[in-house]
């Protein structure tokens, strides 16, 4: 709570300075997201696309650690966005859209689950699946949001590069991705949470993900993956690059291995 205010009180200049004059490293990645260590720091001024924000966690943490970042975040719950805009609506590196983001531009029906705001999903909870791994959904309502495509919002913006789209949609993934067609050349990285269990109706496997972002001249560079507590796997942290800015391969480590708990 301190360290939040003191973020949000101080400027990231001021706040580059004390760590410096005590000997400490300037930037930070949090631990919840070590995963994305192999695509940064950055020290360049660069976008970032937070599809699924919530009340800003994953972007609070890229700007810690990239503080040149600059964020499109959505969001289309109210109450989240609000939350969301409290925090971090001064901050000018970041722009907030209360939209969802989707295949078309247009109105949908959210579902707003009372014991897991983070998890609502314009898509039905799958119950069988929901209760196999533990979870409450609570009373589930519906709001209508505004919904967006990340092509038209590229285009709106005129924005010519994307460093990073992060996608936590729950479920939605595919109808992003298909909304984002035309922008996929333009998008270096892409951070998306998938399911292996689907927790929702009609939503896709993280197999799905896989094989519509290879398709596109994307690969595979790592991934994490979560169960609970019975070693099935339910969900999984994907990260894709472009295949043109693939590096050389690395001589001196031909092959490794990964191992997911």
């Amino acid at each position: 709570m301190i360290m939040s205010l003191i973020r949000r009180v101080l400027p990231q200049q001021v706040r580059t300075s004390i760590k410096r004059a005590f000997g400490l490293p300037t930037t930070h990645l949090n631990s919840d997201w070590s995963i994305l260590h192999c695509i940064g720091p950055v020290a360049d001024t660069h976008v970032v696309l937070d599809l699924g924000a919530h009340h800003g966690w994953f972007f609070h943490c890229w700007q810690d650690w990239c503080p040149a970042a600059r964020i499109h975040a959505f969001e289309p719950f109210p109450e989240s966005f609000e939350a969301m805009a409290r925090a971090y609506g001064n901050d000018p590196r970041v722009q907030l859209n209360q939209l969802g983001v989707g295949d078309a531009v247009g109105c949908l029906s959210l579902n707003v689950l009372s014991e897991s705001l983070v998890s609502n999903s314009f898509l039905d909870p799958r119950d069988e699946t929901w209760r196999r791994v533990g979870y409450a959904t609570g009373a589930v309502s519906r709001v209508s949001v505004p919904v967006t495509t990340v092509d038209a919002y590229v285009r709106e913006q005129g924005l010519e590069q994307i460093y990073l789209a992060k996608i936590d949609v729950q479920g939605f993934e595919m109808r992003v991705l298909r909304g984002a067609e035309q922008s996929l050349p333009r998008i270096d990285h892409i951070f998306v949470e998938a399911a292996i269990f689907p927790l929702y109706e009609g939503a896709p496997s993280f197999a799905d993900v896989f094989e519509f972002l290879t398709a596109r001249g994307f690969h595979l560079m790592t991934m994490r993956a979560w169960h609970r507590g019975n070693h099935a796997l339910v969900e999984t942290d994907m990260l894709f690059r472009r295949n043109d800015l693939a590096p050389p391969g690395d001589e001196q480590n031909e092959r490794y291995y990964l191992e997911f708990r």
